[in-house]
């Protein structure tokens, strides 16, 4: 061990007790590049497009605003490839979703939807709903990405390998209704998130019932859902609900209908 310095100093001319600093450790450009993205999305997460600056996400990532521009070209760069990532993440969480029934892994896509439109309320949630029109087109392109693999997946869910015409639009304006009801939500939290949730699961049921009128492929569907679908499950409770707005009264009124129309 080598003496100490006169006065007390350590080798190298340290006062006694002082750390010496670690040695500076250049972080590689990949990483860099996805600190910064870390940063945007964290800022953007927070607050709207608009408010978040260049310096904001600089300080934030502990680089500066010349080091950003080395990586992206402007911040709407950068605010597309921030959404191409909670994109993708959204993505590999409904995709994790393969336990129960039919119905219920739809339900629980849903709330795992919500929970993303929560958490990224001020500066990513338009993009799946209303306002992204002005959204760069690379973050278009990562919202369009989610409505693909979520119909994807729904069409999975229910066992369809080559969808159909009508299938996929029912899939589709589903889909497109969830997220208008998801913006609306965001702008008035009213009503309740479960109800909403509830509201979203029992649309694609009615539509597939809808759907089923004209389509056999979709009335095929029906069929194997009331086969696998446990009485308990959302499916299983829309069923029963509309089954039991048909009481007697009802069934009169829809004798008298369908009478009228067989006349016709």
């Amino acid at each position: 061990m080598a003496d100490a310095e006169p006065g007390g100093a350590e080798p190298g001319g340290l006062e006694p007790g002082v750390r010496r600093r670690p040695p500076f450790r250049r972080l590689s450009q990949d990483r860099r590049r996805q600190d910064i993205i870390a940063a945007a999305i964290e800022s953007f997460g927070r607050r709207p497009e608009p408010e978040v600056s260049i310096d904001d996400i600089a300080a934030l990532a502990g680089t500066s605003r010349s080091s950003l521009y080395r990586y992206f070209d402007s911040k709407q760069d950068l605010y597309a490839a921030a959404a191409e990532r909670v994109s993708s993440e959204l993505i590999g969480r409904l995709n994790e979703v393969t336990a129960g029934s039919p119905s219920m892994q739809m339900a629980v896509r849903i709330g795992l939807y919500f929970d993303f439109l929560e958490h990224y309320e001020s500066g990513f949630a338009s993009l799946l709903g209303m306002g992204g029109a002005q959204a760069p087109e690379g973050a278009l392109a990562a919202a369009q990405q989610v409505r693909e693999e979520i119909c994807a997946m729904t069409f999975r869910t229910l066992r369809i390998e080559e969808p159909g015409e009508v299938l996929r639009a029912t899939v589709r304006a589903w889909i497109a209704g969830v997220e208008w009801s998801g913006g609306e939500w965001l702008r008035t939290r009213r009503p309740e998130r479960p109800f909403v949730e509830h509201l979203a699961a029992a649309q694609f049921a009615t539509m597939l019932l809808g759907a089923a009128v004209m389509d056999p492929a979709a009335a095929g569907r029906v069929a194997w859902l009331m086969e696998v679908e446990p009485a308990d499950a959302p499916f299983g409770a829309l069923v029963r609900g509309l089954a039991g707005t048909f009481d007697m009264r009802t069934f009169g009124h829809l004798a008298k209908f369908l009478g009228r129309a067989g006349r016709s």
